[in-house]
């Protein structure tokens, strides 16, 4: 008779626990956003399961909101780095490598944006075609669409920039210095002149000569 019973209470304990584990594995199972039914057991406490759904409302309207306005935080964020040009840390030249005047670089200063320039110039110029018309007729026709498809084999860290950008300026120079590049190569057209695809650029060679002496490059 014990033994009966012995056996009966470890059948029953077992049966318990598997209930348990199941309700805990449905629960699991069971989605956060689902409409349906109550947390096992809520439903026997009504007021308790009042206060819960309180509770989560509260939570999601808190968490919406603090959502929201992370969001507008982001995207004020990123209007001000669209329209405000970047400063430019100072440099100590005196840490940097020496300067190499065997090493020269072109720089072209025909770039525009809508933000200094009111429209995209040279980064939107028309798409280089291939000399041999069997293969050109394969690839894409017409002009670049900036910003995410612009003139050129390479995009840049600046984005598509303004060469009238200040900023700019001083960040390229800076680059240049950094990398003990010594001659800088300008092109450049007389006053009123441009090539097809720009527009005169001539009055801001004063400001670039200013900015690579600033950094001793010639």
């Amino acid at each position: 008779m014990a033994k009966f019973r012995r056996r009966t209470c470890i059948i029953l304990a077992l049966f318990i626990l598997f209930i348990f584990s199941l309700m805990m594995g449905l629960k699991m199972l069971r989605p956060n956003t689902a409409t349906f039914g109550a947390p096992f057991g809520l439903d026997l406490l009504p007021e308790l399961h009042q206060r819960t759904i309180h509770l989560g409302k509260s939570f999601d309207f808190r968490k919406s909101d603090r959502i929201n306005s992370e969001t507008n935080t982001k995207n004020l964020k990123s209007v001000e780095i669209t329209m405000k040009p970047s400063k430019a840390p100072e440099l100590n030249l005196e840490e940097l490598p020496p300067l190499n005047n065997y090493l020269h670089v072109f720089y072209y200063s025909w770039y525009g944006n809508p933000q200094f320039d009111g429209k995209y110039i040279h980064w939107n110029h028309p798409v280089l075609e291939h000399w041999d018309p069997r293969i050109a007729k394969n690839y894409p026709q017409g002009r670049h669409n900036p910003p995410d498809d612009i003139g050129s084999s390479f995009y840049p860290e600046l984005g598509s920039y303004s060469s009238r950008d200040p900023s700019v300026i001083e960040t390229h120079m800076r680059q240049m210095r950094s990398a003990s590049i010594g001659v800088l190569a300008l092109s450049w057209y007389p006053p009123d002149v441009n090539d097809e695809n720009g527009e005169p650029t001539d009055n801001l060679v004063p400001t670039i000569l200013d900015k690579a002496h600033k950094y001793n490059l010639k």
